[in-house]
């Protein structure tokens, strides 16, 4: 409770502080070049990147870090450190290899042939019921719906009229599928300019420092070497995907094959940049693009009106 109170205190002092700086900075009229000062000050704190740095092991799980500059932003209070949680025992991991290993084995073996299950027989009871209800049925499916060539030409011309009465609707969705195409013309101009800053985006966002080292080991040699593959290929096609969406900074990439032992182990490591300024500069950028794209648009249809009028 103490400690709330001298925060809450703290809070208080530095808000009434900040309101006399800004009443002395009125009174003496230096108040415009103090703003200046300031957003140049912004400007500043804003080129510095927001950095998030990754962990990720079996035996230490998942931990997260978020700084800018000094601070820390996530885990709050990071001063308070937490209790480290206990290692599983020996016997789960155990287990957990087993299950894993073993979802592995039937990913090998997928390509192998495999019996197909043969399908049940039916009943005797249930064929003979079924072929009865057909002998009973047919006849009167047969009574009761008349052939073409027997059909009077009354009712051809009924069709006929049925047909034609049913195309509207084709029409209708015609015209659906014309005011989509409108809307997407409207839209079209502002897919490129959108696909472009998310593009700039992406490249903003920076995998620096990424360490990734993994163990993968079967008591066959045969086995350990397609695992191994399996493994390298997941890895290393998770980063070429990245690389190619944002940038990359690879620092070590390893994977190791142990034989003679049931082993699946690994851990990475990687930290996340982002420069605050440099986001807002391709929103900003972006937005003065769709203004001009718009006023482009607004003028075309005004011309346009402008023509058809002159040709009424």
């Amino acid at each position: 409770m103490v400690s709330d109170i001298k925060k809450k205190l703290k809070l208080i002092g530095i808000i009434l502080a900040v309101i006399a700086l800004f009443a002395l900075l009125i009174y003496f009229h230096i108040f415009w070049w103090t703003m200046l000062g300031l957003l140049v000050l912004i400007v500043v704190l804003l080129h510095f990147s927001v950095s998030i740095h990754l962990e990720a092991s079996r035996s230490a799980g998942i931990s997260i870090k978020a700084k800018w500059l000094f601070l820390t932003l996530y885990p709050r209070g990071s001063g308070k450190k937490k209790p480290a949680r206990n290692a599983p025992p020996a016997e789960t991991l155990d287990s957990f290899d087993d299950d894993l290993l073993a979802d592995l084995d039937k990913f090998a073996d997928s390509a192998e042939d495999s019996p197909d299950e043969a399908p049940e027989p039916e009943s005797a009871s249930e064929t003979a019921e079924g072929s009865e209800t057909s002998e009973e049925s047919s006849p009167e499916e047969e009574k009761d719906e008349p052939s073409e060539s027997e059909a009077p030409p009354e009712e051809s011309k009924d069709k006929k009229k049925k047909e034609k009465a049913e195309k509207p609707p084709k029409e209708k969705g015609k015209g659906k599928l014309a005011a989509l195409k409108e809307k997407f013309e409207k839209v079209r101009p502002y897919i490129p300019i959108g696909w472009k800053a998310v593009k700039k985006f992406c490249k903003a966002i920076r995998f620096e420092g990424v360490e990734i080292q993994g163990e993968v080991g079967r008591f066959d040699a045969h086995e350990a070497a397609i695992y191994y593959g399996m493994v390298q290929k997941l890895v290393f096609g998770l980063l070429e995907k990245i690389a190619l969406i944002f940038t990359l900074k690879l620092k070590r990439a390893d994977v190791r094959c142990c034989f003679n032992e049931n082993k699946i182990d690994g851990s990475a490591a990687l930290t996340v940049r982002v420069r605050p300024s440099t986001l807002i500069a391709i929103a900003f950028c972006t937005g003065i693009n769709f203004l001009i794209t718009f006023l482009r648009q607004r003028r075309k249809k005004k011309k346009a009106a402008k023509a058809q009028a002159a040709a009424a």
